[in-house]
């Protein structure tokens, strides 16, 4: 059996680097080690505003869980989102980009 893979096209890359780029860009980053590392760096390769990332590794969060947690990194911030229902950690994050947009 022989198997082609082709790359998938970073779709948040391209509309971050659009003509018509929204005025804020959201990632997420869903990682297994150096959470935060990795999500810095995805969040200026891809010309992010901000990056939600968390900890999949973590089995009391993330998939297979009704809760999360994480940290909504900005490009001079790092907002901690502790533990909860992924509806209140939405509710969260909506806020805080909300205080960006003003």
């Amino acid at each position: 059996m022989d198997l082609s893979l082709v790359p998938n096209p970073d779709i948040i890359a391209s509309v971050a680097d659009s003509k018509a780029r929204p005025k804020l860009v959201v990632g997420f980053a869903a990682e297994t080690h150096d959470v935060q590392d990795y999500a810095r760096k995805k969040l200026a390769s891809k010309s992010l505003d901000f990056i939600f990332a968390n900890d999949v590794s973590d089995q009391a969060i993330g998939f297979n869980s009704e809760h999360n947690a994480g940290v909504l990194i900005g490009r001079d911030s790092d907002i901690v989102l502790p533990m909860s229902s992924k509806r209140v950690l939405a509710k969260s994050i909506i806020g805080e980009l909300s205080k960006v947009l003003g």
